[in-house]
């Protein structure tokens, strides 16, 4: 569940490092 709404947070501000995506499949 933190994983996804960090998700959203970053996807709001993202700078293409995809951080978020490999948080994601974590």
């Amino acid at each position: 569940m933190t994983t996804q709404y960090g998700f959203f947070i970053d996807s709001s501000r993202c700078t293409g490092c995809k951080t978020c995506e490999l948080a994601c499949k974590d």
